[in-house]
This record gives C-alpha cells, structure tokens and sequence, in this order.
C-alpha cells in the first residue's frame, strides 16, 4: 500500500472513507492495534486527520450508544453500591451467629428449638453473602466499563485541542494585543504568521499559579506543529525578546494539554524521578517517556503505564 501523505509503501493502513486515500498508520495518527480495535463499522466511517479538520465533527452512533451505556452502569453501579453497604453488617451477623452457635451446642438438652433457628438463620445469611459475592464480581466488571468509557473521553477532550498551542510566561497588561504577541513571537522564532491561520486567541488561567497563558488555535494541527518546532528550537525565549523591555521572565510554547493529561503529566515527571527516568516530554499532545538514550521511547496514557515498567 502506498501512503498518500509520505509516499512511504507498507503492508498495511488506514483508508479515508472522505477522501478514500490510503495512509499509512504514522500519518493517519493510529496504532495498527488501535485501528483493528474500531471494529468494522467504525473503520468504514473513519476519517483522515485532514478530512475530520475540514468538515464538522459528528459523534458517530457508538459513541453515542457509550455514553448511553456509561449513564446505565453509573446508576447500576449507585444500586449496587447500596446494596452492598449492609455487607459488612451482614458478616458481622454471621460471625455473632457462629458465636452464639458455640454456646448453644453445649446446652442443646436445654436450647435444641433454639439450635435449629439459628441454623436456619445461618444458612439464610451465608447464601446472602454469597449473593453479594458475585454482585460484588459485577462492580468489578462494570468497573472495567467505565474505566474503558473514561478514558475514550479523555481521548475526545484531547482530541478537541489539537490545534491548539498554550503559551507560558508572557506578562498580563490591561491594553495589550494578542494578535500583535503572536505575531512578535512569530517574527523572534522565524516563523510567519498571519491572521488567516489562527482561529482563535485567548487568555484561559494556568493549570497552577496566577497568572493567566495564552491559548493560540490554528486553523489546522501541521502548522501547529510547525510553530512548536519553531519556538523550540530557540530553546530560550525571553519576554523581553517580544517587547517586553522591563522583562526577563522566561516564555513557554507547548501543545495544548487538556486538564486530565496536565495532571497525568505532573504525576509522570514525579514517578520518572524516583525511577531515575531520564526523559519525559510532550509530542503531538503525546507524553513520552524514555529511561535513558538507549531505551525505547514508550507513550504514557495512564500513570499505570508507567508503574508497569521499572
């Protein structure tokens, strides 16, 4: 098969059911694993990168159909969990039942109406806990579910911000110009850009701290890309290289993470260092992580990923 986009021949890709070009897994931003994962009718709708830029994204019927499935299991699991708040009553019983029995096996010539009572009530109880034994094996299992459906929306609310670049540091004034920043910021990293490639500039707050970043939205996710590389590549920006003569403060370019994936990545620099983990950074909206310049190169989607190497 020979890719489309890089021109590269593999065994094997995705197909655009847009603009029914071949692509290779690397260009159309998918695992060979997580493409045989989407089933047959999702692959027949599924759409290339440049294709879902260009036309409105719809929820297909099976997303719709999880997130009906995620309302059923989350008020499953609500009745389940009720249920099982009088377990721990329930085998408390059983063991004062147990007790109890002790005692009256030694004064059964005196108790032998009573001795049968409480057999029959052991019994009752014991088939009881076994009942919520297995309701208990069903939480487990709808638990896997919705961990399943929490992380395909995860997946959705990065996927939302792909084009989006989050800029650190650039100090806050009351009259300033966010088009002019850009465009200052452009112009010191050697990368133009005009007014009909972004889609949008704002101030949101930090994920920690006061001040507030710039969240830059372009118009497609490769020239994103492109300005990341750019703004990297100077390695230090400096507030005062953009205009800011009275600053020194240290300015950041990076891909715009969602909240789930900022905390995920602040627990994985924490969990790199008391591993001695080398290298972690961000890629594509992607955490990386690589133990050192011999080690494979691994993308984290959950701290789990992590703890499962050493």
């Amino acid at each position: 098969m020979l890719c489309a986009d890089c021109n590269t021949t593999s065994g094997d890709g995705a197909n655009c059911s847009n603009c029914h070009k071949d692509l290779c897994f690397s260009c159309s931003n998918l695992t060979e694993r997580g493409y045989r994962n989407l089933g047959s009718e999702r692959r027949a709708t599924w759409k290339c990168p440049k294709c879902r830029i260009s036309s409105p994204r719809i929820l297909s019927p099976s997303l719709q159909r999880n997130d009906g499935a995620l309302e059923e299991i989350l008020s499953r699991l609500d009745l389940l969990t009720q249920k099982l708040d009088v377990l721990p009553k329930l085998i408390a019983d059983v063991n004062d039942l147990k007790t109890n029995m002790q005692e009256v096996i030694k004064s059964c010539e005196f108790a032998c109406l009573k001795v049968d009572d409480f057999a029959t009530k052991l019994d009752d109880l014991s088939g009881r806990v076994g009942q919520l034994e297995e309701v208990k094996k069903m939480v487990e299992v709808s638990q896997v579910a919705v961990d399943s459906l929490k992380q395909e929306s995860a997946e959705r609310d990065q996927w939302s911000r792909l084009n989006n670049v989050e800029i650190k540091g650039v100090p806050l004034k009351s009259t300033e110009n966010l088009f002019k920043i850009v465009e200052s910021l452009g112009e010191h990293t050697n990368f133009c850009i005009s007014k009909s490639q972004i889609n949008f500039v704002s101030r949101i707050p930090s994920f920690h701290g006061k001040d507030k970043s710039i969240i830059l939205g372009f118009v497609n996710r490769y020239t994103k890309e492109d300005f990341i590389a750019a703004a990297r590549g100077k390695k230090n920006i400096l507030a005062s290289d953009i205009g800011f003569a009275d600053s020194d403060q240290r300015i950041f370019v990076n891909d715009h993470l969602s909240s789930g994936n900022k905390k995920l990545l602040n627990e994985v620099k924490l969990l790199a260092k008391e591993k001695n983990w080398q290298y972690v950074w961000v890629k594509h909206a992607k955490i990386h992580v690589r133990k050192n310049e011999m080690s494979p190169v691994l993308v984290i989607k959950s701290l789990s990923d992590l703890n499962k190497y050493k």
